[in-house]
């Protein structure tokens, strides 16, 4: 039958194992914690980067559609100008035929 001093040390020896475990069980979590600690971070500096890029991206395409809108309104503006000198040069036309005819009609009589 083991001693009182016998158990005590068995006790002592558990305990102490238990205590080991737990430091490596700690240990093992505060490890853990760190890596997901930094891949947390990682993920959070993608994000910033990912939504920079992204604004920038929003920025330019809005740019992009000004520019259109503008280049747009200067061939619209021309396009006018065009039409407004067609009409110009078909009334001229106009004239010019009547005038013609007149010419034609004066010279056969």
């Amino acid at each position: 039958m083991p001693t009182n001093s016998e158990n005590n040390n068995n006790h002592l020896e558990k305990i102490e194992k238990l205590i080991e475990s737990n430091a490596r069980a700690i240990e093992a979590l505060s490890n853990e914690r760190r890596a997901a600690e930094n891949e947390r971070r990682a993920a959070e500096a993608r994000l910033d980067r990912d939504r920079a890029r992204l604004y920038q991206a929003m920025a330019d395409l809005a740019t992009s559609q000004a520019s259109l809108a503008q280049a747009q309104a200067g061939y619209y503006s021309r396009l006018e100008e065009v039409d407004k000198r067609q009409d110009e040069l078909s009334r001229r036309q106009g004239e010019i035929v009547e005038i013609l005819k007149l010419l034609t009609k004066e010279r056969n009589e």
